[in-house]
């Protein structure tokens, strides 16, 4: 009788006490593959009980797929304009040209991936008012205005080698949001300031 209770209570999750990375119970006898320290790291790890619909929901992991694509874009339109200015003229105007497209398109990808933090928030925390949400919100919305300066400047003026170091330097501070963005992102979805850990 007490080893069927035994078998029932058995540990089905692990948790690292140094990073937070949680994994199946049967991989407790290998290191952390998150941070790579050894097998004594690991504690019991019971996750939170979800509502079916929100676990299904949180699990698909919307809002840092959709963050991929701006902050590759960003990059880019800090990267590409600068080539421009090095190569050969022949390889430069399709730069320019690329650098454009990817301005236009950079407006969309910031709302996309800012309304999918959102409802990312609200569906992990329950809130979006909380300080790390809020400041995340307010960042979001500069990074939105600076994509959109920037499709602006593209769209009027083209990308030219005039202008390229000016889209490069709106390209700079709109890579500098996506990055405070994604540090922030990685405290609260790794569990610093989350909910989830108990290391």
């Amino acid at each position: 009788m007490e080893t069927k209770k035994q078998e029932e209570k058995k540990i089905q999750y692990i948790i690292c006490r140094v990073c937070g990375y949680i994994e199946t119970a049967d991989k407790a006898d290998q290191p952390c593959p998150a941070c790579g320290f050894p097998k004594t790291v690991w504690a019991e790890y019971t996750p939170r009980k979800l509502n079916p619909t929100r676990k299904r929901l949180l699990d698909l992991h919307l809002h840092p797929i959709a963050v991929h694509f701006p902050i590759a874009g960003s990059a880019m339109t800090v990267g590409l304009p600068i080539l421009g200015l090095i190569v050969p003229y022949s390889l430069a105007f399709r730069l320019f040209d690329f650098t454009m497209l990817v301005c236009l398109v950079m407006p969309l990808l910031v709302l996309i991936g800012g309304i999918s933090g959102y409802i990312g928030g609200k569906l992990r925390y329950k809130t979006t008012t909380a300080p790390v949400m809020k400041f995340k919100i307010y960042l979001s919305i500069v990074y939105f205005v600076l994509t959109l300066i920037q499709a602006y400047v593209a769209y009027s003026y083209n990308v030219t080698a005039s202008n390229a170091l000016i889209i490069a330097f709106i390209g700079a501070l709109a890579s500098l949001c996506a990055a405070i963005l994604g540090k922030k992102g990685s405290h609260l979805f790794a569990g610093l300031f989350g909910p989830y850990v108990q290391g």
